[in-house]
């Protein structure tokens, strides 16, 4: 039987995944969320589920930290994060990993039941995986962004016209599902807050 991973912290939803995998038959090993942050690594698992919503610590904290310990997590076959709803189009561009299923608190039981049921084999895993969205230069941008650039500023980094600058930031806003730049920039403030 392939072993289950959970990092979280004691909250409804790590306690809802948890007691939703053992009434599935699982086997399922809770580690907190600081164990991870300290950088312990579990042994080699199939698949890690890392419950992200979590009150002491931001979204934008956990983004470098998982890309910090992206060659660890690449020894599992799924890596699941569980983040806020209005966060995670953001979060899954921000992460620089491969094999990652993103969910959100909102997501359906049937979307749960993907970490269950997942294929066997390596490219069925990858069939489940989220995808990135945006070109390498759209997401310089957004990280120029929120690294709290102007369009000016961005332009004269990356040797490019701020009119292209400001073309990106239209093609960003559209491709993560974001109205307007008020939206896009609350987003990025939320993912500072705990």
């Amino acid at each position: 039987m392939d072993s289950i991973l959970l990092y979280t912290d004691d909250n409804i939803i790590g306690q809802s995944i948890h007691d939703y995998m053992i009434d599935n038959k699982k086997n399922i090993t809770a580690l907190n969320f600081q164990d991870i942050v300290k950088g312990t690594c579990a042994p080699s698992t199939a698949t890690i589920i890392i419950n992200i919503i979590h009150k002491d610590i931001s979204a934008a904290t956990t983004v470098a930290l998982l890309n910090t310990l992206r060659k660890r997590l690449t020894h599992c076959a799924l890596l699941v994060l569980i983040v806020k709803s209005d966060l995670s189009r953001l979060f899954r561009e921000l992460l620089d990993i491969d094999n990652l299923l993103i969910l959100t608190e909102k997501s359906s039981l049937s979307d749960f039941s993907a970490i269950i049921n997942r294929p066997l084999t390596a490219d069925g895993c990858q069939g489940l995986c989220t995808r990135r969205k945006l070109t390498a230069r759209e997401l310089q941008v957004l990280e120029l962004i929120i690294a709290c650039n102007n369009n000016k500023r961005i332009a004269l980094l990356l040797d490019i016209d701020h009119k292209t600058v400001h073309s990106h930031k239209v093609h960003i806003m559209k491709k993560l599902g974001m109205n307007n730049s008020r939206i896009m920039n609350k987003r990025i403030v939320n993912m500072y807050r705990c």
